[in-house]
């Protein structure tokens, strides 16, 4: 008894079904161990990772001691000069901490203040209209 041509066909399609599903696995397979086998220099590589993060870490924290705001305005405070000569400068770092410098010039000479700022106010003396203005700037920005 020997098998009809249909039968012949239908296996030899099943077969190579078979073969295509067996290739299909065993890449998929392969891929799979690559990407997720943990040997020893793997481990390595998570614990430069993890380290890595860490410093990222620690950078964020430094950052914010950094200047990063800036407000700044010209004006004239006094009636007998010409101009906006005089200016008012805020730096500050993310926290709202730094400074603020003030140079008010006038016909007898220029002036210049800086006083020091923590928390978007003036720590150890009182801020002028233009100095509270430009800190209020930086800090917006």
């Amino acid at each position: 008894m020997y098998p009809d041509g249909l039968s012949v066909l239908i296996l030899g399609g099943l077969v190579v079904w078979l073969l295509g599903l067996t290739f299909f696995v065993w890449q998929n397979s392969s891929f799979l161990d690559k990407s997720f086998k943990v040997g020893s220099g793997e481990e390595e590589s998570l614990k430069g990772l993890l380290e890595e993060v860490r410093s990222l870490r620690e950078l964020k924290l430094e950052s914010l001691k950094y200047l990063q705001k800036v407000g700044f305005k010209r004006y004239n405070p006094y009636k007998d000069t010409g101009g906006d000569q005089s200016f008012s400068l805020a730096l500050l770092n993310k926290k709202g901490d730094g400074a603020v410098i003030t140079s008010l010039h006038s016909r007898n000479g220029t002036r210049i203040f800086a006083k020091k700022i923590v928390a978007g106010t003036g720590e150890e003396s009182e801020l002028s209209s233009e100095e509270s203005e430009v800190i209020k700037e930086a800090i917006v920005k």
